[in-house]
Order: structure tokens, then C-alpha cells, then sequence
């Protein structure tokens, strides 16, 4: 592999370290994916803390790599794609991490991964499915309609204001919010417009008023092994999207219904399912299944639950015990990746004395030249909006 995708520790970029002489792999190397992504960072952080012998690679197919700037990966891949990164490398174990690796991974090589099979991917992947799979589980979901033309919507089913979304995870990320018989025609046909390419469906979904929280969860073939909940303070957009600030939370209810979805999937390595407490019932409603690791894993990381190293520790064969016990108290933002911008959109320029409570941590720190860029990106953006 040339010099131009292979960056060593403190690396700045590709091309940096011509000339430097690769470290020797230590006895165990593990490839992390996606490695500019803040909860693989994360990952990788808390990996190295707690199993140093670790050879830890980071690897993103974008010509940048972020983890580069990051003293928890040994070295940094760039600008190639995943498959050629496996296929030119010795590693002996992969953590896939966004959801595309993670698909990559379990077609090229789940013998290296702790993985449940592609066919249990494509339910959790793929929210009709998924519903389905809550329905025969008695788990409670928003009332749905599943569209793969505008001529299938039933009026009289929809309450409003209404939830419009591709059915399919990655395929399209925008999510529309109708008032109106008329908004929810014309976003349902500019949604197909862009998922019929790849013979998906549309989502009509009621909306559930209320706060995001989610159950987070290490399973053995169907078996929880470690299981942690959040609650979430802010998300980028505001009105639904990836945590921003989030706090460690505990309920039997989200357990439980959390649990009955992977369980009856005999789901094999880490998930998220996500819910909404519905602010009418008080009920925990379903979102979606998300089989990869979460955007917020960091928040389960400083609270003790290191689901990174329990994942090699199961790869590795180690028979895991049951566990449920964590920070409970703890609070985690992520001021540089988004929250700040949350807060600005918001207005809710207070928050911002959430990051110096007794209780709360924060990714700032980690990296001065990773802060300094994240800093100049987001004044970027404001300045843009």
C-alpha cells in the first residue's frame, strides 16, 4: 500500500509521513471503520486506554481522515475503498462502524467481525420491515403506511402533522413533516423520485410528540450481554436527528422492549433501538433499529461501559456475563460536532452552561489541531446560514 493512503499516528494527511518507518503491528490488529466519524474516534480511544496491546487502524474511504489527528490509532488508511484496505492488510479483527462498513464488512468478511447475519441487517435496515418485526413482538409503533406509489396513500389513515421518510436506512436521509393532505402528495412523490432508483418505498408515519431515547445493547446470538440507555437533550436538526447532548438514563420498559426486538432477531454484536416517549401516553413508541454503533456511543463510554472492548473480548471467545450497571448520573455534549450549532439554531443560548456541570463531560480536548479545525468549520457554517 503506497505512502499516500497509509498515514502513521500523528499523521496530517495523506502524503505526510514520507520518509517515517512504519511502527511493527503489534500482536492483535484490529481495523476500525469510518475513522472521521466522533464515535469511532471514541471507540478507538477507550479500545487503546483499555487494551493497549492493541494495533488499532482507522480507515475511511475520503481522501481526509480525521483519526490522523488522533493518538488512538497506531496508523490511518485513506482514499481507498474498504475492500482493498482488507485485502491488502493482515488484520485480524474488523469493527465496522458506519452503516454502509457495516454491510461491506458482512458480505467481504464477518469471519473477522462480530456480526449478525445480512439478512438480519436488511430488517433492521429497513424500517417497513422492521415494523413489522415490532407488530408480531407487541412492541408499539407509529401507525405507518408503506407507499411505493403516491396512488396508495389513504387519507382518511393519516393524522397530522405526518412523518414522510424512505423506508430504506442511507437511502435518503431527508425527512418531511406535512400539515395537509397536499403536502404529504407532494412529498411523497419528491421521496419516490429519489428511492424508485433503487426500488424502495416511502414511509407515511403519525408523528409522536415527545424525547428521544434509546437502548444500546451487546448481544451474543440473541443473548444481551451489556445493555445502556440515554436520553436525549438536543439533536442536530433539532426537530430529529443525531444526538448532539444526551445523558445516561435507565428504564425497565425501553429495556424490555428493546431487548424483545434483538432477541427476536437473535441479533449478534452491538444495536441501537431507538424510541420516542410519547408526550399524549407516555408510552415508548419505536423509531428504528439501528444495527451499527451509535453516534452517541461516547456517552456509554464514559459511563463505563466500554462496548468496543467487550466486542473483542466476544470475538475473541470470552464468555461475557449479563450486565447492566453504569454511570447513571452521567452527561456527555459534543459542543464542536454540532451541539453548539443546535444551540445557535435554537436560541437556547443557556444550554451552553450545561457543559460545566459537576455531572458532565464533553470530546473537546482530545485534539488541539482536531478542535481547531472542528472550531473553524462551525463558524464556517453559521456564517453560511
Amino acid at each position: 500500500m503506497g505512502q499516500s493512503a497509509l498515514n502513521q499516528r500523528k499523521g496530517y494527511g495523506a502524503g505526510a509521513n514520507a520518509g517515517i518507518k512504519k511502527q511493527p503491528a503489534k500482536h492483535f490488529r484490529v481495523l476500525v471503520t469510518d475513522s472521521s466519524f466522533k464515535h469511532a474516534i471514541a471507540l478507538a480511544r477507550y479500545l487503546k486506554r483499555d487494551m493497549p496491546d492493541l494495533h488499532i487502524t482507522g480507515h475511511t474511504g475520503r481522501w481526509f481522515n480525521l483519526g490522523s489527528m488522533y493518538s488512538c490509532f497506531d496508523e490511518t488508511i485513506s482514499n481507498i475503498p474498504l475492500e482493498r484496505a482488507i485485502r491488502e492488510n493482515n488484520f485480524q479483527m474488523l469493527i465496522p462502524v458506519g452503516a454502509t462498513s457495516v454491510l461491506s464488512v458482512s458480505r467481504l468478511k464477518p469471519s473477522l467481525a462480530v456480526l449478525p447475519s445480512v439478512e438480519q441487517l436488511e430488517i433492521s435496515y429497513d424500517k417497513a420491515s422492521t415494523i413489522r418485526l415490532a407488530l408480531n413482538a407487541g412492541v408499539p409503533v407509529p401507525k405507518t403506511q408503506v407507499l411505493v406509489s403516491v396512488e396508495q396513500i389513504i387519507p382518511q389513515d393519516i393524522t397530522y402533522p405526518c412523518v414522510v421518510k424512505a423506508s430504506r436506512e442511507g437511502v435518503n436521509r431527508k425527512v418531511t413533516y406535512c400539515h395537509n393532505l397536499e403536502e404529504t402528495r407532494r412529498a411523497v412523490r419528491e421521496h419516490l423520485a429519489v428511492v424508485e432508483i433503487r426500488g424502495g418505498s416511502v414511509l407515511v408515519q403519525e408523528f409522536v410528540p415527545g424525547e428521544g431515547y434509546g437502548l444500546f445493547a451487546l448481544m451474543d446470538h440473541g443473548r444481551a450481554v451489556r445493555v445502556f440507555m440515554h436520553h436525549r437533550l438536543r439533536e442536530d436538526p433539532p426537530t430529529g436527528g443525531q444526538s448532539t447532548a444526551a445523558r445516561a438514563y435507565f428504564s425497565e420498559q425501553l429495556k424490555e422492549y428493546g431487548l424483545r426486538l434483538l432477541q427476536a432477531l437473535r441479533w449478534h454484536g452491538a444495536a441501537m433501538v431507538e424510541f420516542k416517549l410519547d408526550s399524549r401516553s407516555g408510552q415508548f413508541v419505536l423509531m428504528e433499529i439501528n444495527g451499527k454503533f451509535w453516534g452517541s456511543l461516547e456517552l456509554a463510554l464514559r459511563s463505563g461501559v466500554n462496548f468496543g472492548a467487550d466486542l473483542v473480548r466476544l470475538y475473541r471467545g470470552e464468555t461475557l456475563q449479563y450486565c447492566q450497571e453504569y454511570d447513571r448520573q452521567c452527561h456527555f455534549y459534543w459542543p464542536l460536532d454540532s451541539d453548539l450549532r443546535t444551540i445557535w439554531r435554537t436560541r437556547n443560548f443557556s444550554a451552553v452552561r450545561d457543559y460545566f456541570k459537576p455531572e458532565a463531560s464533553t470530546n473537546v480536548g482530545q485534539s488541539l489541531r482536531a478542535d481547531i479545525l472542528k472550531t473553524g468549520l462551525l463558524l464556517w457554517r453559521l456564517v453560511q446560514r
